[in-house]
């Protein structure tokens, strides 16, 4: 049986290496749920993944996080992260942004799968 912990470090580290197959593999089928910082609603899982696609597979961002809080039922559980984001911008210049990234799992069996996603800037 995987712990949530254990299923949300394997989640980031799916975003951090790349891995887009096993990125996928822990989203929930039929549930998924992204907002973005400037209020940009995803609902549909496969807009979901096409969105994390081409930004998973770019190499040039780079992301550290901490794990501000996390609270766990039996059934369902959250992370709060505070984000550490580099990245290039289109022109090729270096740029850094910080934000919270919310993170809802459900668990389905013996396993925790990413239904809701919400990023926040900073301020």
């Amino acid at each position: 049986m995987t712990t949530f912990i254990q299923s949300l470090e394997h989640h980031l580290q799916t975003l951090t290496q790349r891995n887009i197959k096993a990125f996928i593999a822990t989203i929930h089928e039929t549930t998924i749920t992204l907002i973005l910082p400037n209020g940009k609603l995803i609902q549909n899982r496969n807009e979901f993944i096409q969105f994390h696609q081409s930004w998973i597979m770019d190499p040039d961002w780079r992301m550290t996080y901490q794990i501000v809080k996390t609270i766990e039922s039996s059934e369902m559980a959250f992370a709060l992260l505070l984000i550490h984001y580099d990245d290039l911008d289109s022109g090729g210049n270096p740029y850094h942004k910080e934000y919270y990234l919310h993170l809802v799992f459900v668990k389905d069996g013996d396993q925790w799968f990413l239904t809701y996603v919400q990023s926040t800037f900073k301020s």
